[in-house]
């Protein structure tokens, strides 16, 4: 505690699994009392953890937590006064979360490119291959700007439910990886990072806006762009084009 050199001898009791293969290895659980008569730190501890409730790592929160503590009882005079960090606060996890951070926007915003520019061929071709369908209502009379507009609704009424119904196929596994998690420890055999074994996926409200958002707006503005040949084609040669 103040800066000198101690040693102790435990007698180990038995072994505890932690599901963290590099602390598995190298923790171990003691009693604190006899842990600080070792390191000659009576009635005082070097780091204490705190955790949400939920077990999640909330930032904007955990700031406040730390400013707030720190502004009552961290005494710049005394080195020996308690301060909290947070998690961004320590050195060398600031960055590696913030790469995390980076690394899985990019390929979530890789991800919704791809399957908008996929979504809005898909709403391009089912607009095209309608030519036939909207030349003969054409020929019969129809305005252009209803079936213009219909196109569009129907466009709509697809992406909606496709939407819905695909982001609940998506989130189904994804909430089931939320509760019981995928055991990976095999993976982690010869790891020294401090990882858990089993991973898990947390469900937020940015989940539900990357996979319902795209699925409407690129099957929409597909076939709105399809639906532009509408004003192009010619009532006078619509026979024409039929009889081809």
């Amino acid at each position: 505690m103040f800066g000198s050199m101690s040693t102790s001898n435990f007698t180990i009791a038995g072994t505890v699994n932690f599901g963290v293969r590099a602390m598995d290895r190298g923790a171990m659980i003691a009693d604190i009392g006899d842990l600080q008569t070792g390191l000659d730190m009576e009635d005082s501890a070097g780091e204490i953890l705190g955790l949400f409730r939920d077990s999640l790592y909330h930032r904007a929160e955990a700031d406040a937590v730390a400013d707030a503590f720190n502004a009552r009882w961290t005494k710049g005079d005394d080195e020996f006064s308690p301060t909290a960090l947070t998690m961004h606060g320590q050195p060398g996890v600031s960055e590696l979360m913030d790469y995390i951070g980076i690394v899985t926007g990019g390929i979530i915003a890789v991800f919704a490119i791809v399957m908008s520019i996929v979504l809005w061929n898909a709403g391009l071709i089912g607009g095209l291959r309608r030519y036939g369908e909207v030349g003969l209502r054409l020929a019969f009379g129809e305005d252009k700007g209803r079936l213009y507009r219909g196109m569009l609704i129907e466009a709509v009424t697809i992406g909606l439910f496709g939407s819905i119904v695909g982001t609940i196929l998506a989130l189904l596994p994804a909430y089931w990886l939320q509760v019981h998690g995928w055991d990976l420890g095999y993976l982690f055999a010869n790891s020294s990072l401090m990882l858990n074994n089993v991973i898990r996926t947390e469900i937020t409200p940015v989940a539900f806006v990357i996979g319902f958002i795209p699925g409407l707006v690129a099957n929409v503005v597909g076939t709105a762009i399809a639906g532009i040949g509408i004003y192009k084609r010619q009532t006078a040669s619509l026979m024409k084009e039929l009889e081809a």
